[in-house]
């Protein structure tokens, strides 16, 4: 018997090597959507005005205002637990924080999720262990649900007039 064939040999799983492939290509995927969301986002809250009438226009574009992009205040009269977020993310980008907190109580804390976004798929993009240990943790998914929690809580407020 040869050396060779007394070693033990290692099969490789191929499926599960394909599988931990499409996991980071989606994973990647999934970091690049985000990241250019919070980019596109941070941009438009510079980039629109609020208009005397509570609606939304492109800088530069007066007179051509955005439709009316909330369904439940358009068909239903009343407001969505996001109302206000689009004006409350732009009143905050031009340093009018009162307003933007009148408009919907949870904007800051949204507008700090969208801001830590960016370094956060940069780090996980790049690979760098510690985010990639906090995307495992039970921190990430706390914090999604602390803001759903926040958006619902508001909504609750307003409908009650508080």
């Amino acid at each position: 018997m040869s050396v060779s064939e007394s070693l033990p040999t290692l099969e490789v799983d191929e499926s599960s090597s394909e599988s931990r492939d499409r996991d980071m290509t989606h994973r990647r995927s999934h970091d690049v959507t985000m990241l250019c969301i919070a980019v596109v986002v941070l941009v438009l809250s510079f980039a629109l005005r609020v208009r005397a009438d509570q609606r939304v226009e492109l800088l530069g574009l007066s007179g051509l205002p955005a439709p009316e992009m909330c369904g439940s205040r358009l068909w239903l009269g009343i407001e969505c637990p996001g109302c206000g977020l689009t004006r409350g993310f732009i009143r905050l980008a031009s340093g009018d924080w009162s307003s933007a907190i009148a408009l919907n109580r949870v904007v800051p804390l949204l507008a700090f999720a969208v801001l830590a976004q960016i370094p956060y798929r940069l780090a996980m993009l790049l690979g760098w262990p510690p985010a990639r240990r906090f995307a495992k943790s039970v921190w990430s998914n706390a914090f999604g649900w602390v803001v759903i929690v926040a958006l619902f809580g508001n909504w609750m407020l307003k409908l009650f007039g508080i």
